[in-house]
């Protein structure tokens, strides 16, 4: 009889992760039976995102498995098990909190779940890049001439280095993850100025500072709200507006340092606030606190605010989700607001891809957050970035343009879940309005 040693690594690497993927989606069953909030995310999302994950495994697996012996081998099956577990342990945990998903621990379920996300997307884009070019190679093949006589085959020495190319550019994805780390908290203030038709001369030159998605908890922690409440100071702004996503769906008090930062930050004309899709735990008790720390939530609300004697309207909208007509559920939201006068308005909605459902000419400028400048990509400049979220077709970052609207979408301050910022630095921006000439 075989024992465990005779199979094949591979093998049981399958047959862990289906395991494991089995029991994810009974988990999800239980919870969805349960009634758990968070239990439509975890039965729509998780499984099929696992599924995914597990063949970018065990492709990467084998790439870097090849060039090992059989004791190396067990012990990259050893540890990938490992860290499997931990990756699910931390994501089932993710409102727990805890010494699972604190720093420095905290960090070792995304790396190792982004570094397969990347490997799965490189594979996708060489398989493209392969039947792209298959016409080609086709062509090649049907005209090229046969081998003369007594030509050499490719010697084991070039296969072998082959081999060993191959292993090392299954690390890269796993060094590319690694880079997130560092750069998901190297905050950085993005001075750049808007052009607003029919700003008023009064607020040529108003200084906005525009936070979003801070996401406190984990290693989001006091040291580092506080240095982004020093940085936006810094900014000189007159007015600080934010929008959404402050909290990350924790228990307890997790919550507590985002309000001492808060209340550290000072414009002359105040902090205001609209709510992103993380703020709904106990939206009553969150806004309050808000309030407490100097920061005024508009939720669906229209307020004037005196500029150098200027009125500036302010708005701020509840987030609606992008399931089911959010056009409709906007417009209910802004039924009771005045319509548009000469004064400039500032409308804060956390969901960019809201933008095209809002109604003509509701605001001078839209300010949003939510897609955290686009997460994975190359940031190509201070305004430009090549991301995973836009070649999907969404606002990931900068300004957008609709008739006489103008948006602006935030790379955001922090960020939330799987998997974490890859080559898209954080955002403080500093947005300073000019007339347009």
């Amino acid at each position: 009889m075989g024992t465990i040693l005779d199979v094949p690594q591979s093998v049981i690497l399958r047959r862990w992760l289906f395991a494991l993927g089995f029991a994810l989606t009974a988990i999800a069953c239980w919870l969805l039976a349960s009634g758990a909030r968070r239990s439509v995310f975890i039965t729509l999302f998780v499984p099929p995102i696992f599924a995914l994950f597990a063949y970018g495994r065990v492709r990467l697996f084998r790439q870097l498995a090849s060039p090992l012996g059989p004791a190396a081998r067990w012990g990259l099956l050893a540890a990938g098990i490992a860290l499997d577990a931990l990756m699910v342990a931390q994501l089932l945990n993710a409102r727990g909190g805890g010494w699972l998903n604190g720093s420095p621990l905290g960090w070792v379920g995304p790396v190792w779940f982004s570094a397969h996300a990347l490997a799965l997307l490189g594979y996708g884009v060489l398989g493209l890049a392969r039947t792209a070019a298959w016409p080609w190679q086709w062509w090649r093949a049907r005209h090229a001439a046969p081998p003369a006589r007594g030509a050499r085959l490719p010697d084991l020495g070039r296969r072998q280095f082959l081999r060993q190319a191959g292993a090392f550019g299954a690390v890269t994805p796993f060094a590319l993850s690694l880079t997130g780390v560092p750069l998901s908290y190297d905050f950085r203030v993005e001075e750049r100025e808007l052009r607003i038709p029919g700003l008023p001369p009064a607020l040529d030159g108003l200084r906005v500072a525009h936070l979003s998605d801070i996401h406190v908890g984990g290693a989001m922690d006091l040291d580092r709200l506080l240095r982004v409440a020093e940085l936006t100071n810094a900014a000189r702004p007159d007015i600080v507006l934010h929008t959404g996503d402050f909290l990350t769906h924790r228990p307890g008090d997790f919550d507590a340092p985002l309000y001492e930062a808060l209340a550290r930050i000072a414009a002359p004309h105040g902090q205001w606030a609209c709510l992103g899709n993380h703020d709904y735990d106990d939206p009553e008790r969150f806004c309050a606190r808000l309030r407490e720390a100097g920061v005024t939530p508009l939720r669906n609300r229209l307020v004037d605010v005196s500029v150098n004697g200027q009125t500036l309207e302010l708005g701020g909208l509840d987030f609606v989700s992008s399931r089911g007509p959010r056009a409709a559920a906007l417009r209910r939201a802004m039924a009771d607001w005045p319509a548009r006068s000469a004064a400039p308005r500032l409308l804060l909605n956390h969901d960019p891809s809201g933008f095209e459902a809002l109604p003509d000419g509701c605001a001078s400028l839209v300010l949003s957050g939510h897609t955290h400048g686009g997460h994975i990509g190359v940031q190509l400049g201070r305004d430009a970035a090549l991301t995973v979220v836009g070649l999907a077709g969404l606002p990931d970052q900068g300004v957008f343009t609709r008739d006489d609207m103008r948006m602006y979408v935030t790379r955001c301050v922090g960020f939330y879940g799987y998997p974490m910022r890859m080559g898209i630095p954080p955002e403080i921006a500093l947005l300073v309005l000019r007339r347009e000439v």
